[in-house]
């Protein structure tokens, strides 16, 4: 039986596989996979998402079943070239795949045969309508209605945090296409459930988890010392401080934006073994070899990329702040008074507030006895400043008393607020102020300036006593898109500007604002060290986090993997009804598309979201997915050409699988999925892969003379599977250690450890329904 295949990455690599074991296989491909060129008896190469080029390429030549594969080939109506000739095709026609290709049909199908599991969801195609459904769910997911390579939807809490940067990416999305498609945001664990279909009749296959983040789940070394300091809501924190409630900085590159959120996972555990430094006069972050570290090109269209940080070479920029957006109050209320007076709660405009609070925690302290308060801001009629200070004090709705020395107030309400900043050594910014507009937090760095301005000769520098007030500062300048270092001054006299004596001193702290936002790291500015102490990290939806060493602000990151897992049966995380709800949507699905004159002959992928509040479909896809291809045709019992057969015919029965577990991970270059590492040789050991029990699958490589590549993208997939998950991620791993070359890989893909953090976050979501 003469068969023909379209497509050419891992996924069709299994597919052409197995078809290959029981038919004559041809190919046609967009580039060469010699892994499927060598299964094929004859291929051809050309562009596979443009029909004419494609019926040019078959013309003449009788195939007795075909099979198009990628998302863009079905599409481009592929399917429809190939059933014009003649042959019986197992893949959906373009008017099938429009289930994947339109998200607005998608819905509009779930919604009109009240298909279950749907969540709500609208199109619209006005600003207006766009600005009530956001404000109506709260949380949402944004998509555009074509396809977008899995790069298009963005998610509240991981892509935006407020509700002007969700506006914002739908109305660009109604700008380009004239409609979007906002969905509510859905909680829980996301796995796959796919079908075979002949337009009528429908067979399941094992449902999969797919672990669609780039990078390990911080799990291991992908880590920072223990040294190193994140910034939370409440100010800087060591890692081994941090706790659940903790919201941490993290930095979206896309936005170039800062935001405050919940981690998703922390981890603090003992590491002995090498660790890379990044230091110069700006930076001083010490990390394990695999960190994966953000870095800009300092040439050409500077373009971000990742990169892990013993591969750094050249010179490039790290990123040190981003943008900050916060609202900016009216008002500030002074809290009433009631033990000996009664003083009711006072307004106070929020800004000349600001620029007194910058006066106090820079020169002030207060005095309080039983029955009186007084607060004093040091200031002497000398300085350049004093008239200034003067103004600003006399918009406080207390009476200004004024000496050589400097200011007084008299109010007990007053000075009873302020006691809580406490002496100078341990003075801070409350979060009110941190966390407002830019333009409240410049007024107060510029208050807080006029108080140590004549001893700094009016640059925008900052001391204290207080390492607690100058992290803060720290953390207003880079909210201010700015940045500079802490440095300590640890002499043992300090001379008083105003009364001209000595005394003994604490260590001064201080910090001198830059209009910078990154700096070069040269290849002399990196090395290799040995360390032997603690490691932390975090998980984070942007993947990248702000974080402080030695006084040195970088933005870094900690991002996710990728790679699949199934049990044979059901996963782990998933209760027998809620697989079974899956399916009762997908029949119902097939029905739809039967009544709307679009029959589905194909894969019919489903991905699905287990909730507190049952099973939701996110979407479908019309194709095998990858890598969970791997994961279930591996597991086919019987051929994958008669169950093609039967879907093209209409006669497709019950096809069987067997109950073995299967791991897949992927094997990418050095700078996936930033600037992937392309031409770079791997040596395969293919015989070593065979004789421990695993499969390896061709992704984006390439051959030459005999010796393969990497390209663009992912490289090599390697399959595990046996009886138990733990057997089958143990062989995958060990698969991974016989490619040699600049690859990584998520080690944790399939892990009991993972697999159980999937079974305690679905219990939570069910002990909260």
């Amino acid at each position: 039986m003469k068969v023909l295949l379209v497509g050419n990455g891992a996924r069709e690599h299994i597919i052409a596989e197995k078809l290959s074991e029981d038919s004559e296989l041809y190919t046609i491909m967009s580039k060469k996979n010699p892994a499927i060129a060598q299964l094929s008896k004859k291929y051809w190469i050309c562009d596979i998402e443009n029909p004419t080029k494609v019926a040019d390429t078959i013309k003449g030549i009788e195939f007795d079943l075909g099979f198009a594969s990628p998302d863009a080939t079905l599409a481009a109506g592929i399917t429809d070239v190939m059933a014009s000739t003649g042959m019986l095709v197992a893949s959906p026609s373009k008017s099938a795949s429009r289930i994947e290709w339109d998200k607005g049909f998608m819905r509009r199908l779930t919604k009109d045969h009240k298909i279950p599991g749907s969540p709500r969801c609208e199109v619209v195609g006005r600003i207006e309508e766009a600005a009530r459904v956001i404000k109506e769910y709260g949380q949402v997911a944004i998509k555009p209605l074509g396809l977008t390579g899995g790069k298009g939807v963005k998610v509240s809490g991981d892509h935006f945090d407020t509700f002007t940067q969700i506006f914002i990416y739908a109305e660009e999305l109604i700008k380009k296409d004239g409609y979007v498609l906002i969905e509510e945001k859905l909680i829980g664990e996301e796995f796959t459930l796919q079908a075979f279909c002949d337009g009528t009749n429908i067979s399941f296959m094992p449902p999969v988890q797919d672990h669609k983040r780039a990078f390990v789940d911080d799990k291991g070394p992908n880590c920072y010392s223990e040294d190193t300091e994140i910034l939370t809501m409440e100010g800087w924190k060591l890692f081994r401080d941090l706790t659940k409630d903790d919201r941490v900085m993290s930095y979206d590159k896309h936005w170039k934006q800062l935001r405050f959120e919940k981690p998703r996972h922390i981890y603090w555990k003992k590491y002995k073994g090498n660790m890379i430094l990044f230091k110069n006069r700006d930076v001083d972050l010490l990390v394990t070899p695999n960190h994966r570290m953000l870095l800009q090109q300092r040439k050409g269209r500077r373009k971000f990329f990742v990169i892990e940080a013993q591969n750094y070479s050249g010179e490039q920029y790290i990123h040190q702040t981003g943008q900050w957006k916060a609202k900016e109050p009216k008002y500030f209320m002074l809290p009433a008074y009631k033990k000996h007076f009664k003083f009711k709660k006072m307004k106070i405009n929020f800004a000349d507030w600001t620029l007194f609070l910058g006066l106090y925690l820079s020169e002030g302290y207060v005095i309080i006895t039983k029955d009186a308060g007084r607060v004093y801001i040091c200031q002497t009629r000398k300085s350049k400043h004093y008239g200034t200070m003067k103004k600003i004090l006399e918009k406080l709705p207390f009476n200004i008393h004024t000496d050589e020395k400097g200011f007084r107030i008299n109010s007990i309400q007053l000075a009873t607020y302020l006691k809580q900043f406490g002496q100078s050594n341990n003075k801070f910014v409350p979060n009110y102020l941190k966390h407002a507009s830019k333009k409240i937090i410049k007024l107060f760095l510029e208050a807080f300036c006029l108080g140590d301005g004549d001893i700094h000769y009016g640059k925008m520098r900052f001391c204290s006593s207080s390492k607690r007030m100058i992290g803060d500062i720290q953390e207003m300048i880079v909210k201010l898109g700015s940045n500079g270092v802490i440095v300590i001054d640890k002499r043992k006299k300090m001379r008083n500007p105003i009364n001209k004596k000595h005394y003994s001193a604490r260590p001064i702290y201080s910090i001198e604002m830059k209009a910078r936002v990154k700096t070069s790291i040269r290849k002399s500015h990196v090395k290799s060290v040995d360390y032997s102490g603690y490691i932390g990290c975090v998980t984070v939806s942007t993947g990248f986090i702000l974080v402080r060493r030695n006084g040195c602000v970088a933005i870094s990151g900690n991002t996710g993997g990728m790679g699949s897992y199934s049990t044979g049966n059901l996963l782990p995380f998933l209760l027998e009804s809620e697989l079974a709800d899956a399916k009762t949507t997908m029949r119902a699905t097939l029905r739809a598309m039967k009544k709307e004159n679009a029959p589905f002959t194909g894969v019919l992928y489903g991905q699905f979201i287990a909730t507190a509040d049952g099973i939701k479909l996110i979407e479908y896809n019309a194709r095998f997915g990858d890598p969970e291809a791997m994961n279930v045709l591996s597991l086919l019992n019987g051929s994958l050409t008669n169950t093609f057969l039967s879907m093209a015919d209409g006669t497709l029965g019950t096809v069987d699988f067997s109950n073995e577990c299967t791991v897949v991970k992927y094997l990418v270059p050095e700078g996936y999925p930033g600037k992937a590492l392309t031409d770079a040789y791997v040596d395969l050991d293919h015989r070593k892969i065979e004789d421990c029990g695993a499969k390896v699958y061709y992704a984006s490589i390439y051959e030459d003379k005999g010796k393969i590549f990497t390209s663009s993208s992912r490289s090599l997939a390697m399959l595990g599977k046996e009886s138990t998950m733990e057997d089958a991620e143990n062989m995958a791993e060990k698969a991974c250690n016989f490619a040699k070359g600049p690859l990584w890989h998520r080690p944790d893909i399939g892990t009991t450890e993972l697999v159980e953090k999937r079974i305690s976050h679905m219990r939570e979501l069910r002990g909260k329904s």
